[in-house]
């Protein structure tokens, strides 16, 4: 936790996300719609704390936009590795790998690791926060890469690994695509999502329900970062709730169905039954590529069921979220 505390006085803005900020603001406002006004009231400084140490002094943020904060980051290690942890190698051509393939291709931090530790540092705290106290700083702290965590470990890319003989070379023994971030799109004859390059980016995005709402957002004006910032806020204060909203009504799966507690080998079990979504689609396409730079064309029926799955998983990580909170932060009048 210590090396996690260290790293926040470096933090600074940037444009590349997961689940894009809207998809993570609205993890964090479906679980907030769980809570009671005193668990709010107990939780929305904590997040708005480190927001306004680490970002415009003198600029006040609304807490919900902490939800995006971890990709708010330059490539800073350890900030950016816990991002394309894997847990699961996806691998349709049989490539061979080593009796310990696990170890050799998810050699990054572990993404489900830093969710039950932050976890299970609030349970202590709560328990006996006399021996194991948590001061507000690591309080917030801890709390802001649970509520992204909860996000990223909902993106079936940021969990898996696929493997495809194109991009074997000899840095990529296996054909690693680091969440597919290597594989490239093309979307134009989909007419949607037409500044979007990589196959991981497309399930950031949504498919491409960030594009639309983005649409909504004030001219750029400023430097990058300083816009960047200006959206978080607009998207907040404006957009978040008639997006959230439509996410809700639109998911089509039944949470009472999934555990809602965090469990590791759940969780994970859980979002293996996604993956034929993400790849049964494109296999064939990949395996066509003559350069690893090549691009494979997506259909819009395909930016349409990555649309719906993540759907379904930002509203069932919102309520696995507020699950969570719940649990750390519980209304003794309920």
């Amino acid at each position: 936790m210590k090396k996690i505390i260290c790293m926040l006085a470096f933090l600074l803005p940037l444009t590349v996300q997961s689940y894009g900020l809207e998809g993570h603001l609205t993890i964090l406002n479906i679980a907030f719609d769980q809570l009671s006004d005193t668990q709010k009231a107990k939780i929305k400084p904590l997040l708005s704390n480190i927001l306004n140490q680490v970002d415009v002094p003198g600029r006040h943020f609304n807490p919900v936009v902490a939800a995006s904060w971890l990709d708010d980051t330059r490539d800073m290690g350890v900030l950016n590795n816990i991002h394309y942890s894997g847990r699961v190698i996806y691998n349709p051509e049989n490539i061979s790998l080593p009796a310990n393939a696990s170890k050799v291709l998810f050699y990054k931090l572990d993404m489900y690791w830093n969710l039950d530790e932050a976890i299970y540092a609030f349970k202590k705290h709560n328990k006996d926060p006399e021996t194991t106290p948590l001061s507000q700083f690591e309080q917030s702290l801890l709390l802001m890469y649970l509520v992204h965590l909860v996000g990223d470990a909902h993106q079936p890319l940021h969990m898996t690994e696929p493997l495809y003989k194109i991009y074997i070379n000899a840095k990529n023994l296996y054909g690693e695509t680091y969440g597919a971030n290597s594989i490239k799109v093309n979307t134009s004859s989909a007419g949607e999502c037409l500044h979007t390059t990589k196959l991981h980016a497309i399930w950031d995005g949504m498919g491409c329900l960030t594009d639309e709402v983005r649409k909504k957002y004030p001219p750029k004006t400023d430097t990058t970062q300083q816009y960047f910032l200006t959206a978080q806020q607009y998207f907040a204060n404006n957009l978040l709730k008639d997006f959230s909203a439509n996410v809700v009504k639109r998911a089509t799966i039944d949470p009472k169905k999934y555990t809602l507690g965090f469990d590791t080998k759940t969780w994970i079990n859980d979002l293996s039954q996604f993956q034929g979504d993400v790849f049964s689609a494109i296999d064939a396409d990949i395996a066509k590529l003559k350069q690893p730079t090549d691009s494979i064309v997506l259909s819009k029926a395909y930016l349409q069921n990555v649309q719906q799955t993540t759907i379904n998983l930002v509203y069932l990580a919102g309520i696995r979220l507020g699950y969570i909170l719940n649990e750390l932060f519980p209304d003794k009048k309920k």
